[in-house]
């Protein structure tokens, strides 16, 4: 990219300092995927490119200190200075000398403008807005709703996070070719799952134990709390880890162990029952050995010995009650409470060192080869951000090609944790059972060649969001001349049409602002028609079979829609003329 734009603009990096900052640095991101603002990294890695063809870009790690500093050396110097803060409102600095520019993303019908004594500390962002003075949004929609809100002594620019549109020839995409995706990530494939209409269960190979590394005998403590170092990323059937652990979510929950255990070891389980499991005997069991244990009515620790016959990497509870609770608050399905578990070896087998990798429950898996055939639609998504409406993605396709097994859902799955998708995920597998069509997920960090191999074996882009800021996946999969299924409201609104997409149809709704701990009604997004998107799945089948030269069409229509919104070309040249107008 910075090849193309050298062609375009002039060099001016010599009087000109740009600092730029985000809370989520390069050194971060993978273990910071799907946490609150992990997207402003991704908006300021596209924005780097344009910004060091106008200036000097300078990284700041702490604005409170340096910014000020900087800009003071560069006065001295007789140069200009401007500080981008990738950041939301309440996130930016707003008492520095230095001309200081919030770039942020937004997707609801209002920005937070309350400042009750009730209210959390931040949720007046029109004040704030108002002390910055100067904002750049990534969308139109986003710039219309700020504007209409703080008024006209506010400056508030659109500039796109830019993408690319590839000028290559847009290939054929046949609805029945096979191909390969090389991917270093955790995969779960509905076509390797054991599935019946009480249970999923993900099998051995898809946790990367198949033949994997023998536990070498060491102690090993994971504790399942939210404020530590997380291993829930290896629990199904849990719900997310909360401050002192996790809930157990249906009957049968599982620990899938990343290490295969064997001999005789200890197993102690500190745990609590909850509701109608409290006092209730469950069971135990990995591999072929069981036990059963009465759950406490308090947090406890349970020590059982186990002595096992073979290799096993699951520890399986069977037996629990997953029905909400009569009259409590809280209406999920809980049955018992995890804190933690310690295991230890009680025989003097000798077992082969781990490596450090293998140790690290949160390594990275190995390389492994996901084989693909038919027609493939993709989506890419936090799991965790309730926008992105995901379960009905995967109950729209299943029920749109339930019986065909030459249909895939890819799910790429953008955040840190596995835990907080894995056991919803399987979870559906059994209420959708049975069915022919192939649901697979991964999750891991992938490479940028990995993602273009992804964009390569896509068909279609899938998006169900009820608001976006921009949604660069989204993009970027349009600029690679593949078509999408998405609504056309929020920031898609500018980029998507019949042309290039499948409208899913939508509606407002009322919702809460997401820094709102309240979780008060104070703005709206839009409700996804769900047949809207089941349909929508049926006629993108049937264009891309019977109706392969209106396919093309589309390809074509994806690449121009995203050079004319937000070419790179374009962008530099609008975000320069603002820095300009700062400084």
């Amino acid at each position: 990219m910075i090849t193309l734009l050298e062609n375009w603009f002039p060099i001016m990096t010599h009087d000109l300092l740009i600092m730029v900052f985000s809370e989520t640095k390069a050194e971060t991101v993978r273990s910071s995927l799907g946490n609150a603002d992990y997207s402003y990294y991704f908006i300021l890695e596209k924005y780097l490119p344009l910004l060091r063809r106008i200036g000097t870009v300078q990284h700041i790690d702490d604005p409170g200190v340096e910014v000020d500093s900087l800009y003071a050396a560069a006065r001295s110097a007789n140069r200009k200075a401007i500080f981008l803060s990738f950041t939301p409102p309440h996130r930016t600095l707003r008492n520095l000398s230095c001309p200081t520019v919030c770039v942020m993303a937004w997707e609801f019908g209002s920005i937070p403008d309350e400042d009750e004594a009730h209210a959390d500390n931040g949720l007046n962002w029109v004040e704030m807005v108002r002390e910055i003075g100067s904002v750049i949004t990534i969308s139109e929609y986003a710039t219309r709703v700020i504007q209409s809100q703080v008024g006209g002594d506010v400056s508030v620019w659109t500039v796109p996070a830019p993408v690319e549109s590839i000028d290559a020839a847009v290939p054929d995409h046949p609805a029945s070719a096979s191909t390969s995706l090389q991917l270093n990530a955790f995969v779960i494939d509905s076509q390797d799952c054991e599935i019946d209409e009480e249970r999923a269960t993900a099998n051995a190979r898809q946790s990367g134990n198949e033949d994997g590394p023998a536990w070498d005998g060491s102690d090993i403590t994971m504790a399942f709390a939210s404020n530590g170092v997380s291993c829930g990323q290896y629990l199904v059937g849990f719900y997310a880890e909360e401050e002192w652990g996790c809930w157990s979510r249906t009957t049968s929950p599982q620990i899938v162990l990343p290490w295969q255990l064997d001999g005789k070891i200890s197993l102690e389980l500190v745990l609590v029952g909850y509701g109608e499991n409290k006092g209730r005997a469950v069971h135990v069991a990995i591999g072929g050995c069981h036990h059963e244990l009465e759950l406490p009515e308090t947090m406890s620790p349970i020590e059982l010995v186990f002595e096992l016959s073979g290799k096993a990497n699951t520890i399986q509870f069977s037996g629990l009650r997953a029905l909400p609770l009569p009259g409590a608050r809280d209406h999920r399905t809980l049955g018992l409470g995890l804190k933690s578990l310690r295991l230890r070896a009680l025989d003097n087998v000798d077992r082969a060192p781990l490596s450090v990798a293998k140790q690290n429950p949160v390594a990275d898996q190995d390389d492994q080869t996901l084989h693909l055939a038919g027609t493939v639609y993709a989506s890419v998504f936090n799991p965790e951000d309730g926008r992105k409406n995901w379960k009905d993605i995967v109950t729209a396709f299943c029920w749109a090609f339930r019986d065909d097994p030459n249909k895939v859902l890819l799910l790429k799955m953008s955040h840190h944790n596995r835990s907080v998708f894995m056991g919803d995920l399987l979870l559906l597998f059994s209420r959708l059972y049975p069915f022919k069509c192939r649901i697979v997920a991964i999750h891991g960090y992938l490479s940028d060649g990995q993602l273009e191999q992804l964009k390569a074996a896509t068909h279609y882009y899938v998006n169900a969001s009820g608001a976006e800021g921009q949604c660069l996946p989204l993009l970027e999969f349009l600029a690679a001349g593949v078509p999408a299924i998405a609504p056309d409201h929020t920031a898609m609104a500018s980029y998507i049409s019949k042309d290039n997409a499948f409208i899913v149809a939508s509606s407002l709704e009322p919702q809460a602002w997401p820094i709102d701990s309240r979780r008060a009604y104070r703005t709206t997004t839009q409700r996804i028609d769900w047949d809207s998107l089941r349909l929508a799945f049926l006629q993108s089948a049937s264009v891309l079979q019977e109706h392969i030269d209106q396919y093309q069409k589309m390809q074509l229509s994806a690449k121009v829609a995203v050079r004319n919104h937000c070419s790179p070309d374009a962008m530099t040249d609008r975000l320069h003329r603002i820095i300009e107008s700062l400084v």
